[in-house]
């Protein structure tokens, strides 16, 4: 299924041609009807002559609803542009055309519409202008037609050429990412909110779980429509209608996005390519606030330019676009641009990077990696995201665009661009390292499926580069995630870096713990096995798993490879002389907080994970070897008796009450006792005790 839009000036007679062709008056509002002026979106449908169905999309011409066109016209996939032979190109038919050629429509036709009103002579001089205005477009070539609503003269050519131009334009993807940009919201009774629009990326049927972007708002499709014919799936590139159940009318608004849960994310920030028209009055100039058109988005946007401070009439340039409002966007998609005030169209482009970070301006690296993300070679495309997935620039000024945009006002005073040429991706990060220093917030490593997402690539083309990449060993795979081999590289030296100062820093710790080397890399929760896994085969660490001593329980930790927790000489013979007073008061040694003072917290806490004391509570530790022998006499006399008082067991061991309880609250929790009343039987680990292990460093 595919979709034409009109376009063109008032009173030239859209809506009546579009009525003429399918029987359908797209004018279904009654203020309309009544002026005879679309000022809204109409929808009609048609069978050409080679049997298949197209969407129409009719768009008001007059200048004060542009913004309706724009919500209508980001999903046509020909453009029928009709010109009065009466009054020939008129300011909306030049518009109109200009943003035609922004959205880059590359098949369509012209209708020349009322020629039954004008003499040959005039026809074809009107054919000419047309044809001249076409040249320096999307639409350079394009058929004309004359054609008459009324006498209803060159409408079978009109046909015909719609046919040819269909064939012509390239057919709409699938991706698996399916996304509606919603032009019109309704209820029907009984029924409830309908939303419209052209999909794009993927199908949607009928049961489906969806989300409403950019609020969140989730609902289900209770039923499609395509032409007021009941469907199961919606396809890519059909108009489509879709009845949701779970929200209101009231809860949607032209504009938004309807996807599948998790599968898209609002933004407030863009990277483009940014063209502006030829006939533009003026130049946009860096942190202009401009109106901007995606899909059937609208919002104000402060321009950032990159690489220049202005962008002349007839030239591009490379600009963050930050947004007032969040919309939904994907790399690849078309964009408008509007001075708000006098209203008029004055560039557009291409959105390069949907999820942008803010960039020091004039910076090489940032305008190497968005020419590569433009060109779209798919294994540039993939290395440019896993390079910059991660980074920001480290703030140095006020001028630095990492800071708020509010303080980039002042950043005309940077100086001008320098000769960055036209660099690969594995130049990227030399380019990056002579300038200014980054301050690395993580490490790119993204799945298949975000990397397909992030870079708009179909899921063939993904998994064909990503192998590709691989077998070139450009990127490295560790789990499910993939890392440019650059980031690897520097994440070993970054690990072994921050682990050397950990161990120097504490030399009586036996590593770091696992979740604080993740954090401070900035590495992503998920996966982190295969990541710690890959990283010890390579001898870049140890990862030594979460285990549970008779000291008690404690976390996972890394180290470096050989590294093992070593006290000096001194701190053995305070070791030696503490065991000493230990076991010649096996059941009432000293407190843990009298150990602290005696040895320090670290080589306290070293000799519990080691195991040569056990810490039954935050008060109170017992040496190994008393522990296990308090353990098997209560057990013994359990296994005799059934069944020990707290002042049994403290004259069992010679203990005091205090230390009779922490021993018995730890063999509780270890579930060799359990309580009943204020006595204690076996528990359910007392016939086959757990292992243990003794030493586990």
């Amino acid at each position: 299924m595919s979709c034409i839009g009109t376009a063109g000036h008032v009173d030239h007679g859209k809506s009546t041609l579009v009525t003429a062709l399918t029987g359908i008056n797209p004018d279904r509002l009654a203020e309309e009807q009544v002026r005879g002026m679309t000022i809204d979106l109409g929808f009609a449908w048609i069978t050409l002559p080679s049997g298949r169905e197209a969407s129409i999309v009719d768009v008001p011409g007059h200048e004060s609803f542009i913004k309706n066109m724009l919500a209508g016209v980001g999903g046509i996939d020909v453009a029928l542009l009709v010109i009065a032979a009466d009054e020939g190109v008129m300011p909306q038919t030049d518009e109109h055309l200009a943003i035609l050629d922004l959205l880059r429509v590359r098949s369509g036709v012209v209708a020349l519409t009322k020629c039954d009103l004008v003499e040959d002579d005039w026809l074809e001089l009107v054919r000419e202008e047309v044809a001249e205005r076409l040249q320096p477009t999307t639409l350079a070539g394009a058929q004309i037609i004359p054609c008459s609503a009324i006498t209803r003269a060159g409408l079978p050519e009109l046909l015909v050429a719609l046919d040819a131009a269909l064939d012509a334009s390239p057919t709409r993807r699938d991706i698996g990412r399916p996304r509606l940009p919603v032009d019109r919201v309704f209820t029907i009774s009984g029924f409830g909110a309908v939303v419209t629009g052209a999909l794009q990326d993927g199908a949607l049927r009928i049961g489906q779980e969806v989300e409403l972007l950019p609020g969140g708002k989730r609902a289900r499709i209770r039923g499609l429509q395509t032409h007021k014919q009941q469907i199961e799936v919606g396809q890519p590139g059909s108009r489509i209608a879709v009845n949701l159940a779970g929200v209101g009318k009231s809860e949607i608004a032209r504009g938004d996005t309807l996807t599948l849960p998790g599968r898209l994310r609002a933004t407030t920030a863009i990277d483009v390519r940014l063209d502006v028209i030829a006939s533009a009055p003026r130049p946009i100039a860096h942190n202009a606030l401009l109106d901007l058109y995606v899909g059937a988005s609208e919002t104000p946007a402060r321009v950032i330019l990159l690489d220049t401070d202005e962008v002349q009439p007839g030239e591009g340039g490379w600009a963050q676009l930050r947004l007032a409002h969040p919309l939904t966007a994907a790399r690849g998609d078309r964009f408008i641009l509007r001075v708000p005030s006098p209203s008029l169209t004055i560039g557009g482009g291409q959105i390069v990077e949907a999820h942008a970070r803010r960039h020091k301006r004039h910076d090489p690296a940032t305008l190497a990696r968005l020419d590569l993300l433009a060109r779209g070679d798919p294994a540039e495309v993939i290395l440019a995201i896993l390079h910059g997935e991660r980074m920001a620039p480290t703030p140095t000024s006020a001028t630095d665009s990492s800071q708020p945009a509010e303080a980039e006002e002042s950043e005309r005073t940077l100086s001008a661009p320098s000769a960055a040429g036209r660099p690969t991706a594995s130049t990227i990060s030399t380019i990056a390292a002579k300038k200014s220093p980054k301050r690395a917030v993580g490490f790119g490593a993204l799945d298949e499926a975000e990397i397909a997402h992030a870079t708009g690539l179909p899921p063939d083309d993904t998994h064909e580069a990503l192998a590709d990449l691989l077998a070139r060993e450009q990127i490295t795979q560790v789990g499910a995630l993939y890392i440019a081999a650059s980031e690897w590289t520097r994440l070993q030296t970054e690990s072994g870096a921050l682990l050397g100062a950990y161990h120097r820093q504490y030399p009586l710790r036996s590593g770091m713990p696992r979740e604080e080397w993740r954090a401070r890399l900035g590495l992503p929760a998920r996966e982190l096995g295969a990541v710690l896994a890959a990283l010890a085969e390579t001898g870049a660490l140890e990862d030594v798993s979460a285990a549970t001593t008779t000291g008690g329980a404690r976390g996972a930790f890394v180290r470096l490879p050989g590294h093992r927790a070593q006290p000096t000489p001194q701190q053995e013979r305070a070791v030696a002389a503490l065991l000493a007073r230990f076991r010649a008061a096996p059941f009432t040694p000293p407190t843990r907080p009298e150990v602290d003072d005696e040895l320090g917290t670290e080589l306290t806490n070293l000799l519990i994970e080691q195991g040569t004391l056990v810490k039954l509570n935050d008060e109170i530790v017992l040496e190994r070897a008393a522990y296990e022998e308090a353990v098997r006499r209560i057990l013994a006399h359990l296994r005799a008796n059934d069944r020990i008082t707290v002042a049994e067991a403290r004259d069992l061991l010679g203990a005091t009450r205090k230390y009779t309880l922490a021993i018995f609250a730890h063999l509780d929790e270890r579930h060799l006792t359990a309580r009943q009343g204020d006595d204690r039987v076996l528990g359910r680990n007392a016939t086959n005790p757990p292992l243990e292990q003794d030493q586990l460093l």
